[in-house]
């Protein structure tokens, strides 16, 4: 059975991509098509040298091992979608903080936040859809940084750091005052000694 599987992009984690494998019947099997296979590999079977009970049990039981891990993927897979219709569903009219992104090589990069309050939110595409009041962009459950004013973590801080830089750069530019610097002589001479006038 084929699964569908939603992955994050490694460069951009608001960019949802799937991956499906096409179902055919060359790389699908049933229980009910297995057994067929193996009745008619029992009645084909050579006499003089027949299959192995050890064999038809080990085969029965990976086959069982591989329906029983489909059928953990697929309520581990409704289990994930109703956890997320549920969050996203109990963010209706609540105020969120919403990264906004923008499109840099082909690839969607936040660079700022947004805040307004949840309008509605859709699940007809599988993945809940997120319309905020006073804007017609939606927005997938990717883009919620935070339930309420989250401040922005994108915000450009370059200029605070150069402040900074220009006043340590004033600190250690301070003029000496007198008598601090090297090589100040002094009243009286060379020194800081007396000068006696000779008789």
């Amino acid at each position: 059975m084929a699964d569908k599987i939603a992955v994050s992009g490694t460069s951009d984690p608001y960019t949802v991509q799937y991956y499906q494998a096409k179902a055919n019947d060359k790389n699908t099997i049933s229980m009910t098509g297995y057994f067929q296979l193996l009745a008619a590999q029992l009645q084909n079977q050579d006499m003089t040298n027949p299959m192995d009970n050890s064999e038809i049990m080990a085969q029965m039981t990976q086959m069982a091992m591989v329906q029983s891990l489909t059928s953990m993927t697929e309520a581990i897979d409704t289990s994930t979608a109703v956890t997320s219709q549920t969050y996203a569903g109990g963010l209706l009219g609540q105020e969120v903080t919403i990264a906004v992104t923008e499109e840099k090589a082909g690839q969607e990069v936040p660079v700022s936040v947004k805040y307004a309050k949840v309008a509605s939110v859709d699940f007809t595409s599988g993945n809940p859809v997120l319309r905020l009041e006073g804007d017609t962009k939606t927005y997938q459950l990717a883009h919620v940084i935070g339930i309420g004013k989250i401040p922005d973590p994108y915000a450009d801080k370059t200029e605070g750091d150069g402040d900074k830089t220009e006043n340590e750069g004033d600190s250690a530019e301070k003029p000496e005052g007198p008598g601090e610097g090297e090589g100040t002589d002094a009243p009286g001479g060379p020194g800081g000694a007396e000068t006696t006038p000779s008789r």
